[in-house]
This record gives structure tokens, C-alpha cells and sequence, in this order.
């Protein structure tokens, strides 16, 4: 005889696997529902999990938001030195700069159509006056101008772009890539990354193509 079907066990999962599939839930309701307007029972609701499940990785609303956009923060700032380091080896090798320059555009836009929640998150809820929120956001700006600063420099010194106002370039850059993002991954709902990436590749080396005024 066959015994009687007892309830389905649940899945044990390993702590940090927990954790993150908490925070993807929770990323998707603040996406949907924003920061304000959300609740811990919506994350727990979304997660699948007990409530004391969720006090067992994170304190509060506000703490699992902050570890949202942390995790923002690292896989940006990843990719931004990935792409750093891509460029100046391509300049110190004397390889295609250019289709390096290229690539690095399409990364940062390729992550952030991959990760529609947490762009979401990032611009419409932490650009907004929440100190704490708004902090972390501040912070990578200012890694990633950095970083590009650095990029142009080290092209103008080679001569392969013009000389030029190497904060103003990079300021300009930056918010371009914000606004591309905001307005077209963000807005629209099929993007092709590359053609657009083109564009932004094309616009910026044509504008600092070296003998331009």
C-alpha cells in the first residue's frame, strides 16, 4: 500500500540564497509600488516567506531598501572599473580603443535594461531627498565621474581626442548616459541596447575627435 501523501516539505535554503531571493522580492515590490507605498508584509507577501523569516535577515523596511541599492551600487561600480581597466589596456597595448570605448557604453546600459527593478528603484525612489538614499546614489556619481575623468585624460594625453575641459567632458558624459538611461531604457519598453549605444559612442567621439575646435 502506498502511504499517504504528507505535506510537501519546504525547501531548505542555504542563508545567503534566502537573502537574496528576499531582497529580489523586495526589489520588485519598491519597483511597483514604491518605497513609501510598499510595506514588509507586501516583501513577505512577494518572497513567499514567514514573517519571522524576514526579521531573521533584515531589520526593517528601510534596511532591506538600503541593501537594495547597495547591491545597485556594487555591481555598477564593478562594471565601471571592469570597463576602466578594459580601456587602459586597450590604450597600453595599443589595441582598438575605440571599440573598447564602445563596449563600456554597452555594458552600463545592458545592466541597467537587465535590471528594470533596480534602475527603477534608483532613479524615481533614491534620487529623491532621503538622505541616507540619495547618499549612496551621490557617492557612485562621484565614482563614476572620476573614472571617466581619468578615461579621457589618459586619451587626450595620447592625443587620440582633443584637449578639453576634462570635468566639464566627464559631467557632461555622465548625465548624458542618466538621461539615456531615464528616457529610453527606463520609458520605452524594447531597446536595443546597441543601437543605441551607437549613438551615444558616435555623439561623444565625433565631439572630442582630436583637431575639433
Amino acid at each position: 500500500m502506498k502511504k499517504p501523501a504528507g505535506k510537501a516539505k519546504r525547501e531548505r535554503l542555504p542563508a545567503e540564497k534566502r537573502r537574496s531571493m528576499i531582497l529580489q522580492a523586495a526589489a520588485e515590490v519598491f519597483a511597483e509600488r514604491g518605497y513609501r507605498l510598499s510595506s514588509v508584509n507586501d516583501i513577505i507577501q512577494r518572497a513567499g516567506i514567514a514573517r519571522g523569516t524576514f526579521y531573521l535577515y533584515f531589520d526593517s523596511k528601510r534596511e532591506v531598501f538600503l541593501q537594495v541599492i547597495q547591491s545597485y551600487f556594487e555591481d555598477i561600480a564593478s562594471i565601471l572599473w571592469r570597463n576602466h581597466a578594459d580601456l587602459e589596456r586597450a590604450l597600453d597595448e595599443g589595441g582598438d580603443f575605440l571599440a573598447a570605448w564602445r563596449r563600456n557604453i554597452v555594458n552600463v546600459l545592458d545592466y541597467h535594461r537587465r535590471h528594470p527593478h533596480l534602475t527603477s528603484i534608483v532613479y524615481r525612489e533614491a534620487l529623491g531627498k532621503d538622505e541616507d538614499f540619495s547618499e549612496r546614489v551621490d557617492e557612485l556619481s562621484r565614482l563614476a565621474r572620476r573614472i571617466y575623468r581619468e578615461e579621457f585624460r589618459m586619451m587626450a594625453e595620447r592625443g587620440l581626442i582633443r584637449r578639453c575641459d576634462l570635468d566639464l567632458v566627464t559631467s557632461t558624459v555622465v548625465g548624458g548616459m542618466v538621461y539615456a538611461i531615464m528616457e529610453h531604457l527606463m520609458q520605452k519598453k524594447r531597446v536595443n541596447v546597441q543601437a543605441l549605444a551607437d549613438e551615444i559612442f558616435t555623439y561623444h567621439s565625433r565631439a572630442l575627435a582630436p583637431g575639433r575646435p
